[in-house]
């Protein structure tokens, strides 16, 4: 009676363990905003704070900024740590012209792809992950801890360029009309260049690589 019992409260004992354990769930956003919204004064900068994903921007002719956010839990399939994602939320905030995109969760996985108007200039932050632009050439701040940064740009028609990368590689294509300087000292990359255009680029990563290049679709292959 005993050794059927034990059986009972075992088998009760993994069925309630087993409830713990769910798929990974997924789920996506996607918005449009236009440079002039509501009247007020039309948007210059588009800002994005990503803890974990990739950044893919196309650079478009237009006046709206379009997006789709695909978005994973990373929580390893655990009930007990997986994020809730129908309660998260996207934000849409205008500030002094600069329109943030944002969804404040850490726990999940985001895959940002992006229209972007060719006048509008970008500050992208990330914790882990990548950046992926081309045909850029408005001014550009980016912050990674890890990953790395593929920007084409339309043309080296800039002010100032800074790259700066902790471990790791940076390469850079189509700056002879400016002064380039590039320092690697064993593990770290730094590069400088100051030319005659109006838009500045500043790329940070801590670990990881920058390619920084015109014409990055087609030396991509």
């Amino acid at each position: 009676m005993k050794k059927g019992l034990g059986l009972v409260i075992i088998f009760i004992a993994l069925l309630s363990l087993s409830n713990f354990v769910i798929a990974k769930g997924t789920r996506s956003f996607s918005g449009e905003v236009g440079l002039a919204s509501n009247g007020a004064a039309a948007l210059n900068m588009l800002a994005l704070d990503v803890p974990t994903g990739m950044i893919d921007i196309n650079v478009v002719d237009g006046e709206v900024v379009r997006y789709q956010v695909d978005v994973e839990d990373k929580s390893n399939n655990w009930f007990l740590f997986a994020t809730d994602l129908e309660s998260l939320v996207l934000t849409e905030q205008i500030i002094d012209q600069v329109l943030y995109l944002n969804i404040d969760e850490k726990g999940v996985t985001q895959k940002w792809t992006l229209e972007v108007p060719r006048d509008l200039a970008l500050q992208l932050n990330i914790g882990v992950g990548s950046i992926d632009l081309d045909s850029f050439s408005q001014s550009l701040s980016a912050d990674i801890g890890v990953g790395s940064a593929w920007v084409g740009i339309a043309s080296a028609d800039y002010h100032h360029v800074r790259a700066a990368v902790g471990v790791g590689e940076i390469q850079a294509q189509g700056f002879e009309q400016g002064s380039l300087q590039q320092e690697r000292v064993i593990v770290s990359d730094q590069l400088t260049y100051n030319g005659t255009g109006t838009h500045n680029i500043d790329i940070k990563i801590g670990v990881g690589d920058v390619n920084l290049s015109q014409d990055l679709i087609n030396k991509r292959g």
